[in-house]
């Protein structure tokens, strides 16, 4: 007979079978730790790792902390950063390019609306730029591809930081990774603080072409980190913390931008310096923090360290049960070398874990949040909303985000994934077919006294389908990437899913502008196919992965939604290390 005993806030195993031989790969554990001294029942293992205790110890709250706000923080920052001045920056442009063309300041028309009565009267008033109202200003195609260039090249550095990061992240290891790629982000906080001094935009652009790099790289090491050092009770609530903070991200950059802080033609390169900030306190902070255990173990074959750091993370000395765990993994990959890209691509096994990463990540991006996020203020002013409460709507937009994805911690151990994936997208869906027809409602001369209201309910349309967002297609695809792979490929796996986000995110950021101009209030229907085609892929293909180790989610999909019951594969390989 074999047993457990709770003791304190871990269990620790009650050794019955004095008969038994000492396994020939157990002489490496620590004799103290009970748990290893004898075989593991595929029981004793499941109750290992769903009654124990969750121990929220400092190491694992600072990990955590230093991870987010060093990295998700900033990718958040960098996607909405551009949003609220946009058209102080295009103005700026504007003045740059008439300087290199020897043109003095011209008289850029300024069509100032006024209304009377039930009558609309239209002025068009000649007024010199430098005294123009900046709410008023309306960008040359020139300076508008310019400007698209600019807030797109952040997406395309990041999806080649991407496509490396697979690669930097089992190279340099995900803290050591994370540590090394602050310094582009000092370089890029220089970048962008000097447009003016140098009288150059193509300054800022290199300075987004920086973050993108970065953003590219941080947040798969963000993803992964978070997921190998999670206890598994609440990885899924670890992991929405990297959402969490890109939200704050994006509300912060929205602050900053206002008119009454950072948004002004004095000011507006503070918005860009600032990103050296979290950076420095990652810098400072991270050190400290201990690597993945996951990454020690089973990627450098180094033990004691992995011990060592997954005793800090959880607060406890007896952690035998999860090296155990991270053994018999580790024992499955050593026939298996670092994967390739084309390994990825051609491992059989892998074929439907691959297209649900991509897909997710897909569905994220061309879902259309972060044309929300980046072209916000533009799309509010396109609904008829108030050009001077613009850039506040724009504010409460990333604050209901941040509510929203804070709702969404503790829920998503709670809910699943999956419900939590479905039936968000459809408050999605329904919110862009009201803000379709409250939109061209705009248009309609009959119904001009209604202008009003019809802003009301496209800002509360929107603001829905951000609820929406935030809680299921913003956080769930990092963490479903995170947990659907096996250790050996979770890296390469990771960072080619997030390849196809940045590429996705780069197309939509490029030409978003002009499909607005183009499709005018039809502009979200793309968005809604889109959606619409994810819900049925995700209600068909995607696995709940809540409460369940690496390995088996991994053993779903390959083997269908009736794979073995938990543990069953993980005793198996126990008891053939202990025998």
């Amino acid at each position: 007979m074999s047993g457990l005993q709770h003791n304190g806030d871990h269990l620790t195993g009650i050794v019955n079978h004095p008969e038994e031989k000492q396994g020939p790969n157990t002489s490496n554990i620590n004799p103290e730790i009970s748990a290893s001294k004898r075989m593991l029942s595929p029981e004793d293992i499941s109750l290992l790792f769903f009654k124990r205790e969750v121990n929220y110890s400092c190491y694992l709250i600072c990990s955590v902390f230093f991870c987010v706000f060093g990295n998700s923080f900033l990718y958040g920052y960098n996607i909405g950063d551009v949003n609220n001045p946009a058209k102080i920056i295009q103005m700026f442009y504007h003045d740059v390019l008439d300087e290199r063309a020897g043109i003095q300041e011209m008289d850029d028309n300024s069509t100032v609306v006024t209304y009377g009565g039930n009558s609309t009267a239209n002025m068009t008033i000649p007024i010199k730029r430098s005294e123009m109202n900046y709410l008023n200003y309306e960008a040359p195609d020139n300076v508008e591809w310019l400007w698209s260039i600019t807030v797109a090249i952040f997406v395309l550095f990041g999806m080649i930081g991407a496509f490396a990061s697979g690669a930097w992240a089992d190279y340099f290891g995900r803290k050591r990774g994370m540590i090394l790629i602050t310094f582009i982000m000092f370089v890029a906080a220089i970048f962008g603080g000097i447009p003016k001094v140098t009288r150059s935009f193509e300054v800022l652009i290199v300075h987004r072409a920086l973050v993108g790099l970065h953003c590219g790289l941080n947040v798969s090491l963000a993803s992964l980190y978070l997921a190998e050092i999670s206890p598994k009770k609440i990885r899924g609530a670890i992991g929405t913390c990297h959402q969490l903070f890109i939200t704050v991200g994006i509300l912060w950059s929205n602050i900053m931008g206002v008119s009454k802080l950072f948004g002004t033609k004095e000011l507006w390169e503070w918005v860009f310096i600032f990103n050296a900030f979290p950076a420095l306190v990652c810098l400072i902070g991270l050190p400290f923090c201990p690597e993945s255990p996951r990454y020690l173990l089973i990627k450098k074959n180094e033990e004691e360290e992995a011990r060592d750091a997954l005793r800090k993370l959880r607060g406890y000395f007896d952690v035998e049960d999860e090296i155990d765990e991270m053994k018999v993994e580790a024992r499955r990959s050593q026939s298996v070398e670092s994967f390739t890209l084309k390994q990825l691509l051609t491992t059989v096994d892998l074929r439907w874990p691959v297209i649900i990463a991509c897909v997710l990540q897909i569905s994220q991006q061309w879902s259309g949040i972060n044309a929300v996020m980046s072209f916000s203020s533009f799309m509010y002013k396109n609904a008829g909303v108030e050009l001077t409460v613009v850039e506040w709507v724009v504010c409460l937009t990333s604050l209901i985000n941040v509510v929203t994805t804070l709702i969404a911690v503790p829920l998503m151990e709670k809910a699943g994934r999956r419900p939590l994936l479905l039936y968000p997208m459809v408050c999605m869906v329904v919110s862009f077919i009201a803000l379709t027809i409250f939109h061209n409602l705009q248009y309609e001369e009959s119904l001009q006294g209604s202008r009003g209201i019809f802003a009301v309910v496209a800002i509360i349309a929107m603001h829905t389908y951000v609820v929406g967002f935030a809680l299921g297609l913003g956080p769930i695809p990092f963490i479903v990437v995170g947990e659907i792979f096996r250790q050996e490929p979770r890296a390469a796996a990771m960072s080619l899913s997030l390849t196809f986000n940045w590429v996705c995110n780069f197309i939509l950021n490029l030409i978003f502008r002009f499909m607005q101009k183009a499709m005018l209030g039809y502009v979200y229907l793309p968005f809604i196919v889109i959606l619409i085609g994810a819900i049925v892929f995700i209600f068909f293909k995607v696995p709940e992965t809540k409460n369940r180790t690496f390995d088996e989610i991994a053993a779903t999909i390959t083997r269908g939604r009736k794979a073995k019951a938990p543990f069953d594969d993980l005793g198996e390989e126990m008891q053939k290390m202990n025998s």
